[in-house]
């Protein structure tokens, strides 16, 4: 195969959109991301860079990574994450992964003290190839949250719309062991949407409607069924809503999530529910460390809520523990 690892151009945006068409994510449940364009994901960042991958003239891969500052283990380090790696379904098992890690690793690995990504857990050929081209050094298993918004929940204490560095602070002066923490700008959070807090509980909320949307492509055949039987009792109990195939997901993502207690954390995310509900979410995400206590607490609280398995992978000069807690960029999602 004549290859060629050349650097993202303007030019090369309506073939990258194609790609993403073809490299769908999940197994049963089936997704793919809808962006109104490649590059807008990664200009969430100061610092990136994106490689494409062609054969003649044809466009088959793409990789993205970005540089950031970083504090770790009482020092401030230069950290790589790597993301948007797709290769076209035509031409996996050929190398172009590899040959596209190789040649962004080659030009923005070279004076960074740590290399991370993020993968679906359920995407078993995905971490296999990470396992294999990236060789990680820990593997820190995560939880991604799902809470699905349907009905009007009954909050302790109206929640006060707060500032998103307000909240940013308050989450780190609970959180004071917290490790891989970026410099945090809020006037650059492109996908911002609010700032809440309720009973010394609060969060911010995130939506990548118009950087990387997802949309349905293939539900399991019992999802169809179930839509069928909420349509018969909608009528008569408010039920979560259940996507249909070429469905855009309405979704919010909530990002620096701190609570008091059990109670002030059902009032936070009771207010989180109703403010998504006027607004017509349908789903909150909330991505967390595997063992985080805030796992517990939120299963303590008695909301309905579904997860499903994520991994952050690293290696380098320094990286994370296993047994860190480590800072989610909610960019990086």
């Amino acid at each position: 195969m004549d290859l060629e690892i050349i650097p993202y151009t303007p030019e090369d945006d309506r073939d990258a959109l194609l790609l993403e068409e073809k490299c769908v994510q999940g197994t049963s449940l089936q997704v793919k991301f809808c962006r109104p364009s490649f590059v807008g994901r990664s200009e969430i960042y100061d610092n990136y860079k994106i490689y494409c991958a062609k054969s003649g003239q044809k466009l088959i891969g793409v990789i993205a990574g970005t540089v950031k500052n970083v504090h770790l283990h009482g020092q401030d380090i230069r950290a790589l994450y790597v993301y948007d790696l797709r290769v076209h379904p035509e031409y996996r098992k050929g190398g172009v992964a590899k040959k596209l890690s190789c040649v962004l690793l080659d030009d923005l690995g070279q004076d960074v003290d740590c290399i991370y990504t993020l993968i679906n857990g359920e995407n078993e050929r995905a971490l296999g190839l990470v396992r294999h081209n990236f060789g990680p050094k820990v593997i820190i298993p995560l939880t991604y949250i799902i809470f699905p918004v349907y009905k009007k929940l009954k909050e302790a204490a109206g929640a006060i719309m707060r500032n998103v560095s307000r909240i940013h602070e308050a989450y780190l002066q609970g959180n004071p062991e917290v490790e891989f923490l970026p410099s945090f700008n809020g006037k650059e959070l492109k996908g911002y949407i609010a700032s809440l807090d309720s009973l010394d509980s609060g969060c911010s909320v995130w939506t990548n409607e118009n950087i990387l949307a997802e949309q349905v492509v293939r539900i399991p055949s019992y999802f169809k069924w179930m839509r069928v039987l909420n349509t018969i009792l909608r009528p008569f109990f408010k039920l979560p809503s259940i996507p249909r195939e070429n469905e855009i997901i309405r979704s919010w993502f909530l990002f620096d999530l701190y609570a008091r207690d059990k109670q002030s954390l059902h009032s936070l995310l009771a207010s989180v529910n109703n403010f998504a509900l006027d607004q017509g979410r349908t789903y909150l995400y909330l991505l967390l460390e595997k063992n985080a206590a805030l796992v517990d607490l939120i299963k303590e609280t008695g909301l309905r809520f579904f997860t499903f398995p994520y991994c952050f992978l690293a290696k380098g000069r320094v990286f994370p523990k296993e047994a860190d807690r480590i800072y989610i960029d909610i960019r990086d999602l």
